[in-house]
C-alpha cells in the first residue's frame, strides 16, 4: 500500500478486493463443503475437487457452483474493509 493512501481509500480496496476474491473462489468453496459433507464411500468423499465440480455442474448448473455468493462476498468483503482497514489505519498511526 502506498503511504500516501488514506485508511478509507485502503478499506475500500480491501474491500473490493475481497469481494472479488471471495467470488472467483466460491465454486472451489463449493466444492470443499460437498466433500466435507459426503458420505464415507461416496464419490465426493475421495477429495477430488475436481470430480466434485463436475457433479454440481452436471446436476445443478453454473447456479450451482455460486450457490451463496452473496453471503460469502458480503462476510468476506466486510471483513477485508474491517480488519485490514483497521490494520492500515493503525499501522499508519504507529509509524
Amino acid at each position: 500500500m502506498c503511504k500516501s493512501m488514506k485508511a478509507s481509500g485502503a478499506a475500500a480496496f480491501f474491500y473490493n478486493s475481497g469481494g472479488f476474491a471471495a467470488a472467483v473462489t466460491t465454486p472451489l468453496d463449493v466444492a470443499k463443503t460437498r466433500i466435507m459433507l459426503a458420505k464415507t464411500g461416496s464419490r465426493n468423499a475421495s477429495g477430488n475437487v475436481l470430480s466434485a465440480l463436475q457433479g454440481v455442474w452436471r446436476t445443478q448448473g453454473i447456479s450451482g457452483l455460486f450457490a451463496g455468493i452473496v453471503p460469502r462476498i458480503s462476510s468476506i468483503s466486510l471483513g477485508g474493509f474491517i480488519f485490514l482497514g483497521m490494520y492500515d489505519k493503525i499501522r499508519s498511526l504507529l509509524l
